[in-house]
């Protein structure tokens, strides 16, 4: 189905030609007709099939086909994270550039008074993460009673973060008369009981087995689990990998990581909650722009980030949690692009590597990289400092290696216990 099919606002077609758009994905030739009519939506398609054209396009047709003035807040899109707030917000501005519709995202980590101001000026769509949201309506009484327009994006991710109570308060704010669509990438009891909550008798879209998972190659790589940075290193250099992100379980071991590459001469940089946003920002765009072969992220980049044509995802640590593994490898392969993930999988990692298949219904192919065998010999530097662990008294200084890196052995499991840690 094209999108010039569709009986879209002449503004919207003629934006979405702009863009580039002709074929639409499966999730799009779904949900945006049954939107179009105002009727509630619960869709379930994993990321990077198009999802924001998918729940935008609806309102924003609608908005000028109603008459009602403009420049009131008719439209509330609610993110979990502020890199999906600031990526949708530059998606709906794409779609909307030739009407006079405006559209503001708000989100934390950012001065609140341009934000504030933006939406004093007048807006017709806000974009805003739970937080920043709430700080608008109790310090600046930001109103909500117009909305008739609620997308909720990410649900799955908003239950993960704590937000349903968020939420359902949003639900109580906005007007009476209003219609919602609801957007997650898995489909779990939590997100069913939410949308039976949220949604008026719903149309339930579930295109998760869509084409686009069959355009990414997954495998894995078993090996040691002390060995999983120098054969990263060695792949990166042997195939000449320029743009490659990579997820790890925590920012200790974001940042752990990021020392080893670039004691290897590897530029790359870190992506993960203790960043600033002008941190983030420059990293990701340093990222895309190719002055970095290699971004290291935890799980606040899984979900959000659009980087066009991403060649490589590597699981360097699997997620602490399943279904954080279909957003980690959705980077890649994204928009009806080929994509590459790649997991490496020590002995501790097998029963959380079960769970990942069980959820996506496949079993990934095995492969082992020759000198990296599981129970192979270790290199010399590895077995030099498995005797000095056992013979340097308790508080030692930190050991180092032949090469002058810190030895710092992954701490997978503990990690795994501790699931609240923030990243």
């Amino acid at each position: 189905m094209n999108f010039d099919s569709l009986p879209l606002h002449p503004l919207l077609s003629q934006a979405t030609a702009l863009c580039g758009y002709t074929s639409m994905t499966e999730v799009q030739s779904k949900v945006i007709p049954t939107a179009m009519q105002g009727l509630d939506v619960m869709a379930c398609a994993e990321t990077g099939t198009g999802k924001t054209a998918a729940f935008s396009l609806p309102f924003l047709h609608r908005l000028l086909q109603e008459d009602k003035p403009k420049g009131r807040l008719r439209v509330l899109v609610l993110t979990p994270t502020r890199e999906l707030a600031i990526q949708v917000g530059e998606s709906i501005n794409k779609y909307s550039q030739l009407t006079t519709l405006k559209s503001v995202a708000v989100y934390g980590g950012a001065n609140i008074n341009p934000q504030r101001k933006a939406l004093a000026q007048g807006v017709d769509i806000l974009v805003a993460t739970p937080g920043r949201l709430f700080d608008l309506i109790g310090q600046h009484g930001l109103d909500l009673s117009l909305v008739d327009h609620l997308v909720i994006d990410e649900a799955d991710r908003m239950l993960d973060l704590g937000f349903v109570k968020d939420i359902e308060r949003v639900k109580t704010l906005v007007a009476k008369q209003h219609s919602t669509q609801l957007f997650s990438a898995t489909f779990s009891h939590g997100i069913k009981v939410l949308a039976t909550k949220m949604l008026n008798n719903p149309e339930w879209i579930n295109v998760t087995q869509s084409s686009t998972a069959s355009l990414i190659k997954q495998e894995v790589y078993t090996l040691d689990k002390r060995r999983k940075a120098e054969l990263l290193a060695e792949l990166i250099g042997r195939n000449n990998w320029q743009q490659v992100l990579v997820f790890v379980s925590s920012k200790e071991s974001a940042e752990s990581l990021h020392k080893e590459l670039k004691l290897d001469g590897i530029n790359n940089a870190v992506f993960h909650g203790d960043k600033t946003q002008g941190a983030r920002n420059r990293a990701l765009e340093q990222f895309k722009s190719g002055e970095l072969r290699v971004m290291v992220a935890t799980d606040v980049a899984a979900r959000g980030l659009d980087i066009e044509a991403l060649p490589l995802v590597i699981n360097l640590e699997l997620p602490l949690d399943a279904e954080d593994y279909v957003h980690r490898v959705g980077r890649t392969g994204r928009a009806g692009l080929a994509g590459h993930a790649i997991s490496f999988v020590g002995l501790n990692d097998e029963k959380m590597l079960l769970e990942i298949e069980v959820l996506i219904g496949q079993t990934l192919p095995r492969q082992v990289i020759p000198g990296y065998e599981i129970g192979a010999p270790l290199p010399e530097r590895y077995r030099k400092l498995d005797v000095e662990t056992t013979t340097k008294p308790k508080g030692h200084q930190r050991r180092k290696s032949s090469s002058g890196r810190s030895n710092q052995a992954n701490s997978y499991d503990s990690r795994r216990a501790n699931k609240s840690r923030k990243v």
